[in-house]
């Protein structure tokens, strides 16, 4: 036997535990041995993986305050899927459907829960209360794959006057919400500045037959720019709109309504514009399931009058137009991902050549693991634009924005790819040095 053959002899050995190491660490699994595996002996804790399509969900807090949780990267790597979308209430906050589906062990079971978060809310309050409803949904999940010993329950009871057991509620102000908002802003360089000031009034009332709303919003923007002549024009910018609503809820699909509008736009050479639709709708879905799901078709026909300020391609000063207009829009967030788009169709209808059809939509789906397609679109065949100065427009008003230029049409979209991989759980925090940018 020569000198070498124990050296060899040591390094197959080696050789042989990198290999098997190696094997146990970095052989792929298919989706279903994923799937099926338990959770290790070692972390005897609940996989949950957090989608929040709407927003509004701090994973890094719920990664800090749901410590019986292990995040993973992929749904198909977890015991539950939390699939949580919004909607916003009627005064002005947030309710958030929060649809628990079970994998694996627990492809059986589903639970739903719902967080409302109050208007005016910070983003703590918001974070704490979504925490506290997710534990709450979690906790039968959790205890069915760890030990009960880490989890207790505690109630609350809620005040009531006179030693009851409950009350009523009473709103003072009858369901009737009140927004006022003001804004401002400026910049300024060596050559140009501008500022913007804008304010809106929202005055909503809602329940669950009727919905009134009544808006109004002003902008003033200003723009100073220095030529190279020494000349400093500055290019104003006013707009106003107002507008009121009333909606009558008729069944669970079915919702009738009126709309007035009236206003001003610089822009759209309109020293003043006002009209009254009738419209009707109707959605495939019952409304209660509009969080996750909406199919809706909408209706309406009126009339607008306009008072322009500069005589328009068609001659006109001022004008009153029958208008009719169609809308066919849907909306899916489900574990797969997430799908909406909408067609809208515009028609005047005193000629059956002005006319307006637009689409939108955006789709993101998960077409395997780690693997998520995102697309954005939107079209438009414009030819409506009855409010168009005669004469074409200067080289400064295009270059400025000042008027609303013609067109015949609108295109824009976006696609991208996203792929995820490595460890298949998220259970650190660790925001050091975020500020610096990634």
């Amino acid at each position: 036997m020569s000198r070498s053959s124990p050296i060899r002899r040591a390094a197959r050995a080696l050789l042989g535990v990198v290999a098997l190491v190696g094997s146990a660490s970095w052989a792929p699994l298919d989706a279903q041995d994923v799937t099926e595996r338990p959770a290790p002996a070692s972390e005897p804790r609940l996989r949950v993986f957090l989608d929040c399509p709407t927003g509004g969900c701090d994973r890094n807090y719920l990664v800090t305050n749901l410590p019986f949780v292990l995040w993973t990267q992929d749904r198909l790597d977890a015991d539950v899927h939390a699939l949580i979308t919004g909607l916003n209430t009627a005064a002005g906050g947030t309710e958030y459907t929060i649809a628990l589906l079970g994998r694996a062990a627990f492809a059986a079971r589903s639970d739903t829960l719902r967080a409302t978060i109050a208007p005016n809310s910070t983003d703590e309050m918001r974070r704490r209360e979504m925490a506290r409803v997710l534990t709450i949904g979690l906790l039968p999940y959790a205890v069915r794959v760890s030990d009960t010993g880490p989890f207790s329950v505690r109630y609350e009871a809620p005040p009531a006057p006179d030693g009851g057991i409950g009350s009523v509620i009473r709103d003072p102000w009858n369901f009737w919400v009140y927004r006022l908002r003001a804004n401002g802003s400026g910049n300024a360089e060596s050559l140009n500045s501008s500022y913007n000031i804008n304010g809106s009034v929202n005055v909503s009332r809602t329940t669950e037959i009727w919905k009134l709303s009544l808006n109004l919003y002003e902008e003033y923007r200003a723009n100073t720019f220095t030529l190279s002549d020494g000349t400093e024009p500055t290019y104003i910018l006013r707009s106003s709109d107002a507008s009121a609503r009333v909606v009558r809820s008729m069944t669970d699909h079915w919702s009738i309504g009126a709309r007035g509008i009236a206003g001003r736009s610089d822009f759209r050479n309109q020293d003043g514009f006002g009209g009254l639709d009738l419209s009707a709708e109707y959605n495939v879905y019952p409304w209660k399931e509009a969080t996750s799901r909406q199919l809706i078709a909408a209706v309406a026909i009126g009339g607008r009058h306009y008072n322009y300020s500069d005589t328009t391609i068609f001659d006109q000063v001022a004008e009153t137009r029958p208008i009719a207009r169609a809308i066919l829009s849907g909306e899916s967030r489900q574990q797969w991902g997430t799908l909406d788009g909408a067609l809208r169709y515009t028609h005047y209808l005193h000629d059956a050549a002005l006319y307006n059809v637009s689409f939108n939509g955006r789709a993101q789906v998960r077409l395997t693991r780690g693997l998520a397609l995102e697309l954005r679109g939107d079209a438009a065949k414009v030819n409506d634009q009855l409010y168009l100065r005669r004469g074409g427009a200067t080289d400064e008003e295009v270059l400025t924005r000042q008027r609303a230029l013609a067109t015949n049409f609108r295109i824009g979209g976006s696609v991208g790819l996203s792929f995820t991989f490595g460890s298949i759980y998220n259970t650190i925090v660790n925001p050091r040095l975020d500020e610096l940018g990634t």
